[in-house]
This record gives structure tokens, C-alpha cells and sequence, in this order.
């Protein structure tokens, strides 16, 4: 039978990872959208866009990452990698209600570096005061 300070060390905190998804989809949803008004009123090119939509996707990945283990408390590469596996779950599975998924090295290298980013943003947030 396990203690309570046994069960406390669980290698993934369901919540957390939770907490730092919502978190991730809302940064997300909220910068889009500022970004969709600041398109409106200016002349920026198709190619800054997707760059910048890229930037704020792995920076909202990097911060749900942190949010995710400073409330974990613990591996913080893991439950933030986790946050960022389901974020981008979640974001190709949203986009193939307009489009195919097509399976790519692209693909694949987008969900790497997906995962990478909020891990790391995992081990920062383990650290935090």
C-alpha cells in the first residue's frame, strides 16, 4: 500500500499537464486573434504571418510547459513534454477539419520540436520560485 507521499511522486500529474494545456490553447487563441486584428489594419506578408504564427504556437508551448511542471512540482521535462504531445495532438487534429492530415517529416519535425519546447519549458518551470 502506497503512502500518501509515495502517491504524491507519480511520474505524471494528469491536472498539471491539464492546467498547462488550457493554458497553452488560450495564449494561443488570444494571440491569434490579436494577431488576425493587427493583420487587419496593416499590410504584413503572407510569409511573416506564418512565421509569427509559428513563434507564438512554441511560445505558448514553452510557457503552458512551465505552467504545467511548477504545479507539478516534479519531472518537469516530462509533464511539460506531455502538454506539448497533446497540444500538438490537438492542433493537427483542429486543422484536419479544413485539411488533410498528411503525414510528413515536416509534420513529425513540428511535433518534435513541439514536444522539445514545452519539456524545456518543463525543466525551467521546475526551478521557478
Amino acid at each position: 500500500m502506497m503512502t500518501r507521499s509515495q502517491s504524491d511522486m507519480s511520474f505524471i500529474k494528469t491536472s498539471s499537464i491539464l492546467r498547462g494545456l488550457i493554458i497553452s490553447l488560450i495564449i494561443l487563441l488570444a494571440s491569434s486573434a490579436f494577431l488576425g486584428v493587427i493583420i487587419s489594419l496593416t499590410n504584413i506578408a503572407s510569409n511573416s504571418v506564418n512565421t509569427i504564427l509559428f513563434a507564438l504556437n512554441y511560445l505558448a508551448l514553452f510557457i503552458g510547459g512551465l505552467v504545467s511542471s511548477y504545479s507539478a512540482q516534479n519531472n518537469g521535462w516530462l509533464n511539460g513534454g506531455l502538454v506539448g504531445l497533446i497540444y500538438m495532438a490537438v492542433i493537427i487534429l483542429l486543422g484536419s477539419l479544413w485539411t488533410p492530415i498528411t503525414i510528413s517529416l515536416g509534420l513529425v519535425a513540428r511535433v518534435v520540436i513541439g514536444f522539445v519546447v514545452s519539456a524545456l519549458g518543463g525543466m525551467i518551470g521546475i526551478n521557478a520560485v
